[in-house]
């Protein structure tokens, strides 16, 4: 993504074993923790499926956060994709990161062939809710494991 003066570009790269290391250790601030699965805990979910995309989100060459994303797999819709988990690092939040991540994510999925875009996010997380209502997501009802999920079209 383009910087704007002053502002370092966003980007996302792969989690490979330079960085994974790194990308394990960042955390959310302690009051999201219970919001969102550990970034170890979401690595580890995605080393058993080849369709999930791990995503270091990188604000110039500091890491600000992680990503993960799904393809369609085997079963579903296969013209949506399923977005995970979007955290920006405690230290790094409040400038932007997130939005600007969501914005590089949904053209990542779009270039793979994404008609629409899921995901899902505690009920309680406002900024999570904001975020992604700001971005077009509409919600559409909790899920079994009682995570609110939203929709959208990535164009």
């Amino acid at each position: 993504m383009p910087a704007r003066l002053g502002v370092p570009c966003l980007s996302l790269r792969p989690v490979d074993a330079a960085n994974i290391d790194a990308v394990r250790a960042l955390a959310p601030q302690a009051a999201q923790q219970g919001f969102i699965a550990s970034n170890a805990d979401s690595l580890a979910m995605a080393a058993g499926h080849a369709h999930m995309h791990a995503r270091a989100i990188h604000a110039g060459e500091v890491l600000v956060g992680f990503a993960l994303y799904a393809e369609p797999g085997p079963a579903g819709r296969q013209d949506t994709h399923v977005l995970y988990r979007l955290m920006i690092a405690a230290g790094s939040q409040g400038q932007g990161h997130g939005r600007r991540a969501l914005d590089l994510l949904l053209a990542d999925m779009r270039a793979r062939g994404a008609a629409r875009v899921a995901l899902y996010y505690a009920p309680d997380n406002q900024l999570a809710r904001q975020l992604y209502a700001s971005a077009g997501f509409v919600e559409t009802g909790i899920d079994p494991d009682g995570e609110m999920m939203a929709v959208r079209a990535p164009a």
